[in-house]
């Protein structure tokens, strides 16, 4: 019994003191912000403005193009959720190009003629990957057609045989047989 609460009493001290550790580590030694790759802690929040026609097409530009800092999200959520050094410095050049009178277009043609079709959130609707776009419809109507053949196949019964003579023993047969089926359906109230 003694070696029980003995134990009890060094784990509450163990837990108390960590506790206490905890409350008094540096702000330094906590979390700054995601782990990923292309993290920046000293990335820049400032002057992120989507207000008026400017705003507007370079948010429509930072959601198509795709950071390159390896998080995977569009330029616009990046800044914003992942604190990346990339991501501040293409919206810049994206305003300072809309600024200049560049339209949205020829911004993102010179993000894509530097940095590959791998910098849009979307590939191109054209040549291969038309067959990313299409495969799956294709694919959901093929399966539909499928399912639709295999289920009439199944719903096909064989035509019943005509009858047509039926004999005054075989009437009497059905008679008796739907009296006994009516008796055992019938409630007992």
């Amino acid at each position: 019994m003694r070696r029980t609460t003995d134990r009890a009493a060094t784990l509450l001290l163990a837990a108390v003191l960590c506790a206490g550790a905890a409350s008094a580590a540096p702000a330094a030694a906590q979390s700054t912000g995601p782990s990923h790759a292309g993290f920046d802690p000293n990335a820049s929040m400032e002057g992120h403005f989507h207000e008026g026609d400017l705003g507007e097409k370079a948010l429509v530009l930072e959601r198509n193009l795709q950071c390159s800092c390896g998080c995977r999200l569009d330029l616009h959520s990046c800044q914003f959720q992942m604190q990346c050094g990339v991501s501040p410095g293409w919206s810049q050049r994206i305003r300072d190009a809309l600024a200049q009178g560049q339209s949205v277009e020829t911004v993102q043609a010179g993000f894509v003629s530097e940095f590959g079709l791998t910098v849009l959130m979307a590939p191109p609707a054209e040549g291969f990957n038309l067959v990313g776009y299409l495969l799956p419809a294709f694919a959901i109507l093929t399966a539909g057609v499928l399912v639709g053949l295999i289920a009439r196949a199944g719903a096909r019964t064989a035509t019943p045989a005509p009858v047509t003579h039926v004999t005054d023993a075989d009437a009497e047969r059905l008679r008796a047989a739907m009296r006994t089926l009516d008796e055992a359906e019938s409630p007992d109230w």
